[in-house]
């Protein structure tokens, strides 16, 4: 991809979560955890899929997972800083602590094969990289459609949104769009 040029891709469905705390959304098991972000960002997830007028889950090959956090999964990991501090460290919460959590437990509920990005940046700072990655996945071929995902903490509620995107033609240009990941942050906060 040219320095500068648009990505080649549409969104074709938003979904959004908010809790004051995304342990809310948690539906750690026994056998199984992730960092309450996670789960935040899963049921964003779950809502663009069901707001999409594609069927993901009917080809998830093709789907890929970009998801953007400056905090990701902090929470996880000062839980896991403090057990190790009294010389316990659980191995569920310590893969669960993982920034990479984030993008791949979408993949793992629904079964998503292509291809998957954390960016551990805040989003406003990281969402031109999202885009030029999803850009090349979809006009190379290595996915369908690319789920794009941002979690954000605004007046101290956690917000979670995702976008489910799909390559445009020729002179197409999702980046307005994708501002929509973003809320209500200020335009002078947002990259130029």
């Amino acid at each position: 991809m040219r320095p500068g040029a648009p990505p080649a891709l549409a969104v074709a469905a938003l979904g959004v979560a908010r809790a004051a705390n995304p342990a809310e959304y948690a539906r750690n098991a026994p056998s199984f955890f992730a960092d309450p972000v996670a789960w935040l960002v899963a049921a964003a997830v779950e809502r663009a899929l069901e707001a999409s007028p594609d069927d993901l889950t009917a080809q998830p090959d093709h789907v890929g997972v970009v998801a953007l956090s400056g905090d990701c999964s902090a929470i996880t990991m000062a839980a896991v800083a403090a057990s190790a501090s009294r010389g316990m460290v659980s191995p569920l919460r310590f893969a669960g602590s993982n920034p990479g959590v984030l993008a791949g437990l979408p993949c793992i509920r629904w079964k998503f094969r292509g291809p998957t990005l954390t960016l551990s940046m805040p989003p406003e700072h990281g969402l031109p990289a999202a885009a030029v990655a999803a850009s090349a996945w979809l006009r190379g071929g290595q996915a369908r459609h690319v789920l794009i995902a941002t979690h954000l903490v605004e007046d101290g509620v956690h917000v979670a949104r995702c976008a489910v995107t799909r390559a445009t033609g020729p002179g197409g240009d999702g980046r307005q769009e994708l501002d929509l990941l973003l809320g209500d942050r200020p335009a002078a906060a947002r990259p130029a």
